[in-house]
């Protein structure tokens, strides 16, 4: 008689993948009683967990219809891969998508606005309860072993069975503001140590930035107490501008004295010619008859002394100017007129006598005019000549005649030319300014020094993005409203207007922590007991009511899907195996043993559980969980409140099973990038366009960068994040969030644990204790 066994390769294939499959999945079942179990999670972290829950999910169900593919499409082993795979591709997107499109579509678009305020206020008392923060009345809850897996399950399975009595919140009306202000309280209270370590982290940050404020004041104030030294400096610049001014002055006159000397060389002599001839002319033409032919004679020496002259460049300059003038005295007049008187037997001195009587001058001079060919003459005569000056002021901006060095100080040019050079330093002195007021240059100085301090302020300033003032005292550093703002982008929620980053525990309490207690307990009273439409779609609190509902509703049903896919493959590996190594006598009642474990085995999972493992929150008919429990049946179905007992009695079992798992594994912090990648693609991807702006706000500073690095005190000390792909390095840039930091080293216990890193750098010192 034949059987309808399946090759050997598949089925042993198959045990292996099954087994391999119980511990992603084993995994997840106890990431999620530990996540939910100590209150709401965030959103990023819920996330994370269902996308990978969903993802294995679709592999364990494409395991268990793998059981029933016919045997033809597996006979052979490269058929048998390709039906695996076909298999797998087609049921993994289904159960991965269709568990989201299923709860999304049934139970979280759907809801009501009440029901989402009232899944906010279930989920406030179950992290009450999970943070001790109060008690119910014959609830065996061991608060002091928070942690213990029939603890965290219970928790985890909390919100939802409170979300199942809808009379809860109007039995416990009056304690409601009790409880919200407890659990803001406790759940600030208890991360207190964090919250004032990052706080003491944000001091050591601005003492640093402090320092380096003061230092640049101690160099502002530097340069101002300098002016005096600097004007001295400024002063001497002065006189050596003046001393050197003087010698090039010095040196323009030599210059002017050597262009004068070099046309009385070349022109000296044609200007002597020039009289040399008008005496031939009128010595040769001096008879009356001849007057004509004298002028000529002129007309031809004058041409040429012009055509002369004017090469010399200083223009026409008149022939009697070259001329030598002495002074004729009256004793030689008187000498000469006797003289001629006794020559002409008294002729000229009675024509003298006519002259003077009728207002001439009678002959007498006082004034003799002579020519000479000495060059020294007319370079003297080059030196006197008012263009020969107006040339050299034209080239110096100075008189020739400036013989003394305080008039060459004291000249307007001077004062003009010191304008110009400071102003091309950056000095700036009055138009009218001279070198002898010495109080108005000093006052130029300090403004020229005070601008400058005060540009180099501003460009430090700008480089480290601030516009302080200077000289702030410690204290008024920290008010100035730029440091505020920089201390709120750190602090977020936690930020208090005038926060001081030097206070001690007790400030920190009394003047940051406390505000910020009473000030979200109100805002949490507000959204709890406000009006219900503000949980409508599109309102205030509609995402946050649809995530409430999700920490609520979700849990219960992944929890129980999870550990009944892990129960029911874990409870065919048995036969799997024994399939395997049966003798072939045994073969002919195999398939009955095998329809009897299909048949017998999921019911003694769902039964074992709730009928033989004790549970310390069942185990009291009257306890409030049963009276929770009955709820849930009135309320929804008797399926949905057996299923929450069942997983109530055999979640415990299996936690601590994935917890061991992950502790080797690490395979849900390595599963973090894929999850990411798989989020951007999810369907039904929960909407924040309408997130309240504080909500916005408050994504846009998780999303600032933050410099990371990690001190021990441990030598050759390796450090790992395990919830991203990229390896730690000193100094390295990560995304503001939430990571999961691992420092290990030879010798030390290996440290673990979840830190927030904020907007900023972040600084870690890690103390490994030895094993």
């Amino acid at each position: 008689m034949k059987t309808n066994t399946k090759p050997f390769w598949w089925r042993y294939l198959l045990l292996i993948l099954a087994t391999l499959y119980l511990i992603p999945e084993a995994i997840f079942n106890s990431q999620l009683v530990s996540l939910v179990g100590l209150g709401t999670p965030d959103a990023k972290d819920l996330e994370h967990l269902e996308i990978y829950g969903r993802a294995v999910s679709g592999v364990g169900v494409s395991l268990l219809l793998a059981d029933f593919l016919p045997k033809s499409w597996v006979a052979k082993f490269g058929r048998g891969m390709i039906s695996l795979a076909a298999l797998l591709c087609l049921v993994w997107p289904v159960v991965f998508y269709g568990q989201k499109y299923v709860i999304e579509k049934t139970l979280i678009e759907p809801s009501t606005a009440e029901q989402r305020q009232f899944a906010t206020y279930s989920a406030a008392l179950r992290d009450a309860l999970a943070m001790n923060t109060i008690k119910v009345n014959g609830l065996d809850y061991d608060s002091a072993d928070l942690k213990s897996s029939e603890n965290l399950t219970f928790l985890a399975l909390f919100g939802g069975l409170l979300y199942s009595d809808a009379a809860l919140s109007d039995n416990i009306e009056q304690d409601k503001r009790k409880i919200i202000a407890a659990l803001v309280q406790k759940n600030a209270y208890q991360d207190f140590d964090k919250h004032y370590h990052d706080y003491s982290q944000l001091y050591d940050e601005l003492v640093v930035k402090y320092k380096s404020y003061a230092q640049g004041s101690k160099k502002y104030n530097h340069t101002l107490a300098t002016i005096n030294e600097r004007e001295q400096g400024y002063w001497q610049q002065v006189e050596q501008e003046i001393h050197d001014g003087w010698g090039q002055y010095q040196k323009a006159q030599k210059a002017h004295i050597t262009k004068a000397s070099a046309r009385a060389q070349k022109y000296g002599p044609k200007i002597y010619d020039y009289h040399k001839r008008i005496n031939k002319c009128s010595d040769r033409y001096e008879k009356s008859s001849q007057k004509d032919r004298r002028n000529r004679c002129y007309e031809r020496a004058s041409a040429d002394y012009r055509s002369n002259i004017l090469k010399a460049g200083l223009g026409y300059i008149e022939p009697d100017y070259w001329l030598i003038v002495e002074d004729i005295s009256a004793t030689e007049n008187a000498a000469g007129s006797i003289l001629m008187g006794v020559l002409t037997g008294g002729v000229y001195t009675a024509l003298q006598a006519a002259s003077l009587a009728t207002g001439g001058d009678g002959g007498l001079k006082d004034k003799r005019y002579k020519y000479t060919d000495d060059p020294d003459h007319y370079q003297v005569r080059f030196l006197q000549h008012p263009n020969f000056h107006s040339m050299f002021e034209k080239e110096t901006g100075y008189p020739f005649t400036i013989d003394d060095l305080m008039v060459f100080r004291s000249h307007e040019t001077t004062a003009k030319k010191l304008r110009s050079h400071f102003k091309s330093k950056g000095l700036k002195l009055p138009d009218n300014w001279t070198v002898a007021q010495r109080s108005i240059f000093a006052a130029a100085v300090h403004t020229k020094v005070t601008a400058q301090a005060n540009a180099s302020w501003r460009q430090e300033m700008a480089q480290r993005k601030l516009s302080l003032e200077p000289n702030l005292s410690w204290v008024q550093f920290q008010l100035e409203p730029q440091i505020q703002a920089r201390i709120a982008n750190r602090m977020g929620d936690l930020y208090v207007k005038g926060i001081r980053a030097d206070w001690n525990k007790k400030n920190f309490k009394e003047h940051v922590l406390d505000p910020n207690v009473a000030k979200r307990a109100d805002r949490y009273m507000a959204m709890l007991t406000g009006s219900q439409g503000k949980f409508a779609d599109g309102e205030k609190y509609a995402q946050y009511g649809k995530q409430a509902l999700r920490s609520v509703i979700i849990p219960p049903i992944s929890m129980s899907l999870s550990l009944f896919l892990i129960c029911l493959t874990f409870s065919k590996l048995p036969l799997k195996l024994w399939q395997l190594i049966m003798p072939p006598q045994a073969k002919q009642g195999f398939s009955v043993i095998a329809l009897l474990n299909k048949l017998l085995m999921p019911a003694i999972i769902l039964i074992v559980p709730v009928m033989f493992v004790s549970n310390s929150f069942t185990k009291d008919t009257q306890s409030p969980v049963n009276y929770f429990l009955e709820k849930v049946d009135e309320s929804s179905n008797p399926v949905f409140s057996y299923a929450i007992r069942w997983t109530l009695h055999a979640q415990p079992l299996l936690h601590p099973l994935g917890l061991k798992f992950e502790e080797h594994f690490h395979l849900y912090q390595q599963f973090s990038p894929l999850s990411h990648a798989l989020a951007k693609v999810d369907i039904l991807r929960h909407d924040t366009t309408n997130l309240s702006a504080k909500q916005q706000k408050r994504n846009y500073v998780v999303t600032q960068k933050t410099k990371l690095t990690v001190q021990s005190n441990a030598a050759n000390f390796t450090v790992r994040i395990m919830n991203i792909g990229p390896k730690y390095k000193h100094g390295m840039i990560l995304k503001s969030g939430r990571y999961d930091i691992q420092v290990s080293a030879p010798g030390y216990r290996t440290y673990r644990r979840w830190h927030q890193l904020d907007a900023g750098e972040k600084n870690l010192n890690i103390t490994l204790t030895h094993q």
